[in-house]
Formats: structure tokens, sequence, C-alpha cells
């Protein structure tokens, strides 16, 4: 085989090597990010998590809507203590009037 076809042939498998090693760590970061969804779904958002992307999602009613759903089930669960939807309605009223 030529010297410069050896060559060719190293770059290129090289790049493959690359590009594999590439592929493996996106999918290793896929399955952590569906593991870490998955926890969060079965776990539910912590009561500051909730209070965290209520203010980050400002302009999004949806997602405040969203937001405030899971406030609620985390109030009805929790009889006792401060009431997670009466700080997301302290917050609304405070961003409102910013």
């Amino acid at each position: 085989m030529s010297p410069f076809v050896s060559n060719v042939t190293s770059l290129f498998s090289g790049d493959l090597a690359t590009i594999s090693a590439s592929i493996r760590s996106a999918g290793r970061d896929i399955l952590i990010a569906d593991i870490d969804l998955a926890y969060q779904e079965a776990e539910g958002l912590a009561p500051a998590e909730i209070v965290t992307r209520y203010v980050a999602a400002r302009g999004d009613r949806r997602v405040q809507s969203w937001l405030r759903e899971l406030a609620a089930e985390h109030d009805a669960a929790q009889p006792f203590g401060p009431r997670l939807v009466d700080e997301l309605n302290g917050l609304s009223d405070f961003v409102a009037a910013a």
C-alpha cells in the first residue's frame, strides 16, 4: 500500500473513532436526561423548583398554569405548612406590579 493511501486510511479511521466517541457521548447524555426526566415525573418537582420555574415562565401562561396544578397537588399532599399556591399568587401580584 502506498504511503498516501495508508495516511488517508489512518486519518479516516481516526475520524471514525472521534465520531464514534461523540455518538456514544451523545447517547449517554440522552440516557441521563431520560433518567432524570423519569425521576422528576415519578417524584414530582420540589416546591423550590416549582417556584423557580414559575418565575422563569413569567410570560408563558400555559407553563404557569401547569405549575399551578403541580403546586395544588403538592398542597393537597401537605396538609400543614405554607401553601405553595399562595406563594405563586404572591409572586403573580409582585410580577404584575413590577
